[in-house]
């Protein structure tokens, strides 16, 4: 049996976070790494299932897009921040990349 992250529990999810994201806009970038990290690591836990690897990379763009818009409103001189040099903070503060945290005996109950 195919397990799948149910669509509305993820766009409730990515609702949640944006309105967290935009509270910690202008927290120092560790912090707001630390924070990411921590949201990423949490999902794969729960999420990670055998099969439901499209889902979690889904959710991780989803994530790396609303970092990326969160830091464009910090200041007018970072709205001209394109991909290139997100990647290129994104290679200072890497986030954690999708994984299956849970083996098929696991996921089974």
């Amino acid at each position: 049996m195919k397990h799948k992250t149910e669509g509305k529990r993820l766009t409730r999810k990515l609702t949640a976070l944006r309105q967290d994201a935009w509270r910690l806009m202008h927290a120092p970038m560790a912090a707001q790494h630390r924070w990411f990290a921590a949201v990423l690591r949490g999902h794969y836990g729960y999420y990670g299932r055998p099969q439901n690897y499209p889902a979690l990379n889904g959710f991780h763009r989803q994530m790396r897009r609303i970092w990326l818009r969160c830091l464009r409103r910090r200041s007018q001189k970072s709205r001209r921040m394109g991909w290139s040099e997100f990647e290129t903070l994104t290679a200072r503060f890497p986030l954690p990349t999708p994984r299956i945290t849970r083996t098929w005996a696991q996921a089974r109950i």
